[in-house]
């Protein structure tokens, strides 16, 4: 009986044995599979399928420091790489902030001119980099609009050949024509279009987001702009007028 014991005793510990191995090499497996393919992740920059892969390593062999190790840096890469994306659509979110007046009218003037006007890249860039003035909200961008006008450009210049003034803020009076206010259908502001005549027979046409309360048909206006190009309408009795386009800043009723 005494042998009997024995032998079951050594049956049970080789059981034991072998379901130790088996549940060892199991583990070893998951382990090895998890660091391969944390590893490959991270050569291909897939840092969070890096994280997932390393958590399996570290779950398996919980006190194994290489894997460990791996996770720490794979963490750090979804971190890092986290931030990066934060920052970046920051600043796309501040670019698309000082371009979507220069968008919106780079959209709209097309279609409020007879010509269909296309804005150059010059005037694009220059309202952009002068955002805060297209249009002047402020009583101090309104002084620094009045203050940056090229009082030298005439409307003669603009006649002859408006390209060299594409980046220039320029200044003119004259009688409202026409004017209308609506919302924009490019940005959410409000979208003012004035055509404003001169005595001596020059006709402007200014296109500009932010509203003009005071302003109405036959006022006396002066306003300041940057110079989109020349363009032309039909007249109601036939003939054609020509027009100085403009993105305007601002616009004061003088009368």
């Amino acid at each position: 009986m005494k042998e009997n014991n024995n032998d079951w005793r050594k049956v049970v510990l080789s059981v034991g044995l072998l379901s130790s191995m088996l549940i060892s090499g199991c583990t070893s497996a998951e382990y090895k599979k998890g660091m391969e393919d944390g590893s490959k992740a991270m050569q291909e920059g897939k840092y969070e399928q890096a994280v997932t892969a390393f958590s399996t390593a570290v779950k398996e062999e919980p006190k194994n420091e290489e894997a460990k190790q791996k996770l720490a840096e794979a963490e750090k890469k979804v971190q890092e790489e986290a931030k990066k994306k934060a920052e970046e659509e920051k600043k796309q979110k501040a670019l698309a902030e000082k371009r979507k007046y220069a968008e919106a009218a780079k959209k709209a003037l097309p279609n409020i001119t007879d010509t269909k006007l296309e804005m150059s890249q010059v005037t694009y860039d220059f309202i952009v980099s002068k955002n805060n003035l297209f249009p002047a909200n402020t009583p101090q961008d309104i002084k620094t609009v009045k203050g940056m006008t090229d009082k030298t450009i005439a409307a003669k210049h603009l006649n002859k050949n408006a390209t060299p003034y594409f980046d220039k803020i320029v200044s003119f009076e004259g009688n409202v024509i026409s004017i209308s206010e609506q919302k924009s259908d490019f940005v959410d502001a409000t979208a003012t279009l004035l055509y404003v005549w001169n005595p001596n027979g020059q006709a402007y046409q200014i296109l500009m987001y932010k509203p003009t309360p005071n302003t109405f048909e036959n006022d006396k206006v002066r306003f300041w702009g940057v110079p989109v190009g020349p363009s032309a309408y039909q007249n109601i009795n036939g003939g054609t007028t020509n027009v100085q386009v403009f993105f305007g800043a601002h616009v004061e009723k003088i009368q």
